[in-house]
């Protein structure tokens, strides 16, 4: 028999991977005209993923001994940091979206280009990596092109460019199908696939290896796949008897042992720093807020073309945009119904379509979180989410970000619809499906994403080495702030463009205090407690010449920090023209340094 050579499996895949890019172009095309400058996000947690893709590009660029003029705290690492929040112990990037396994990958273009550039290239690339790794799960049942396409669905649907509008750690979400693949490729009826086999032991180390890869990106969609897979492993012992076997079940659960002790061994690492300092002591998020209302999947949002920028549907507080990712339409669930019960006992499609609809049912269920929400009133409390909520670590999933699990669920029923009208394309049943589905495509297509400036002041790529000395500890203003708005969080994008010339006092970060189990930034410092009012109120700027502010001050001096830089034209800090710039102008004299977007205060003697 003919067997294809590899150029010849390739080429599919390669003209599909071209495909998907510039159709990535095309919705990202602002930011990838301006990739240096630009960044599409509606919150600022951008800030947060650029300064990590720096940081760890950073400190791997001095382990190889070619560092910048910048000196690391000795007390370093990929997953515990003191470059920013100095005063109080750092950062615990176990508990924190530190991006870690893509930070290194893409530490060469972050040398070459610059973090930011480095961020914006794993935005553009994140759905076309989605479609692919879903492509792969995919083809286990369908031919190449409604694989294609089903997989181009999820790469593309409203939950990954919602997620890529500030969150790549939740947005590259190549690991559920990847698992989902050798799932069913160990699972399934496969009579020569032994223990001894080359085949076994490639997807049982396989399974390992993208197991303790998203140790590194993501451990909340690491946590979500566990479930999700839970949801497919009962779906087929009640729907795929016809398929599996005793052997297959057992066949399973070996090599899940040894991928999951791989992916243990490759994940202690992290595991041990979570046991580390700064850790939050509580659940990271509170219950019931970031629930899918029932609504959701067929109220279009944002990043759709039907989508109006923001979700009529009340919440029981402000939601960030980019979690609003449920949103597959009207015409695809109808698709999806009729597919499933009119291909129900199909041969070739049956035991994939009630796999599929009930693994994808019971964990869009969960996804509803807690309590369950109609319109945004309480429909049934408490939720089947509850249970969950009562698992330690678990209960920091947030439910809607499960939606991801059902999506694919939907598109693989999708698929198998697209197939089957393909293959019966005279029949006036298939076309007029294959008219729905296109219908259901067009209204989830996502629109061009919007794009903002990053405010970088020059001083931080052109003389900052020589103003202020490597690994100096600096306090700037504005300070990053954990507001999910644009801008709030720039101030790390400063450090990491200066290559962590020096330490910052502040932060966004997820850890906890003396004072409180879990916080979302840097605690204030004895100015920032005297700044609090103007900050957040606008209140009036207190006397420069006060007592209090001198004590402040003389408070910064003893803890170490050795200069405060203000940015008088960040578009966050607060006051009118010039407030800023007069209050420390009168509490610690003229600047040592005004140019270039900034004033330098030197604190140290």
């Amino acid at each position: 028999m003919y067997a294809p050579t590899l150029r010849q499996r390739a080429r599919p895949w390669l003209w599909f991977t071209l495909l998907l890019t510039v159709a990535c172009i095309c919705v990202f095309g602002q930011v990838a005209a301006d990739p240096g400058g630009q960044v599409v996000a509606d919150n600022d947690d951008s800030s947060l993923f650029i300064w990590w893709l720096g940081h760890a590009a950073d400190l791997l660029a001095s382990q190889l001994g070619f560092g910048t003029s910048g000196t690391p705290a000795t007390a370093d690492g990929y997953l515990y940091t003191e470059a920013m929040n100095t005063l109080n112990g750092g950062v615990n990037g176990a508990w924190n979206t530190s991006l870690a396994g893509l930070a290194l990958i893409l530490a060469p273009i972050t040398w070459a280009a610059g973090p930011i550039v480095s961020y914006n290239l794993l935005i553009i690339s994140t759905p076309v990596l989605v479609s692919l790794a879903t492509a792969v799960l995919f083809t286990r049942f369908l031919t190449r092109i409604p694989a294609f396409v089903a997989a181009g669905g999820v790469g593309f649907s409203s939950y990954v460019i919602a997620q890529a509008s500030g969150h790549p750690n939740l947005a590259f979400a190549i690991t559920p199908p990847l698992v989902a693949a050798i799932i069913l490729r160990l699972l399934l009826r496969r009579p020569r696939l032994g223990f001894a086999t080359r085949e076994f032991w490639t997807l049982s180390l396989g399974l390992g290896i993208v197991l303790g890869f998203q140790f590194y990106v993501s451990t909340e969609v690491l946590a979500g796949t566990f479930l999700a897979a839970l949801c497919l492993l009962l779906a087929i012992a009640v729907f795929g008897r016809k398929v599996s076997t005793v052997a297959g079940w057992l066949r399973l659960a070996v090599g899940g042992a040894i991928g999951s002790a791989l992916a243990a061994l490759i994940a202690l690492p992290l595991l041990l720093m979570m046991q580390g300092p700064n850790a939050p002591e509580g659940a990271i998020r509170p219950h019931g807020v970031w629930n899918t209302d029932l609504l959701d999947p067929i109220v279009p949002a944002s990043p759709t073309l039907l989508g109006s920028g923001s979700s009529p549907i009340p919440r029981v507080m402000d939601i960030d945009s980019a979690e609003l990712g449920a949103y597959v339409g009207v015409p695809a669930l109808i698709a999806a119904a009729i597919i499933v019960i009119c291909l129900a006992r199909n041969p070739r499609y049956g035991t994939i379509l009630r796999i599929a609809s009930a693994a994808g049912l019971l964990v869009f269920v969960l996804s509803l979180g807690s309590p369950v929400l109609l319109g945004g009133k309480v429909l049934l409390d408490p939720g089947p989410f509850a249970l969950i909520e009562a698992v330690p670590v678990l209960n920091n999933i947030l439910p809607m970000r499960l939606v991801l699990h059902s999506t694919i669920a939907l598109f693989a029923i999708l698929g198998c619809g697209l197939h089957w009208a393909l293959d019966h394309i005279r029949m006036r049943s298939a076309q007029a499906l294959l008219g729905l589905l296109v219908i259901a495509a067009v209204c989830v297509i996502p629109g061009v994403q919007t794009s903002r400036e990053v405010y970088v002041p020059e001083f931080y790529t052109d003389s900052i080495a020589e103003v202020i000395p490597a690994d100096s500890v600096v306090k700037t203003i504005p300070r990053p702030l954990a507001w999910a708005e644009p801008h709030a969080d720039e101030a790390m994008v400063w450090q990491a463009v200066s290559d962590f010339h020096y330490r910052e006092t502040g932060g966004y970060f997820i850890g906890s205090s003396p004072d409180a189990t879990v916080t979302y930034a840097a605690p204030e410092d004895a100015l920032d407690e005297i700044l609090h009012d103007s900050v957040f109120t606008g209140a009036p700027l207190p006397e420069p010449d006060s007592d209090e502010v001198r004590s402040a001050i003389d408070d910064l001096r003893a803890e170490g920090v050795d200069y405060i830089v203000l940015a008088p034209d960040a578009p966050l800090l607060p006051g009118g023209p010039g407030e800023y710039e007069d209050f420390l102008n009168a509490s610690l004299g003229e600047p040592s340094f005004a140019d270039e977007g900034v004033l330098v205060y030197r604190l140290s003697r």
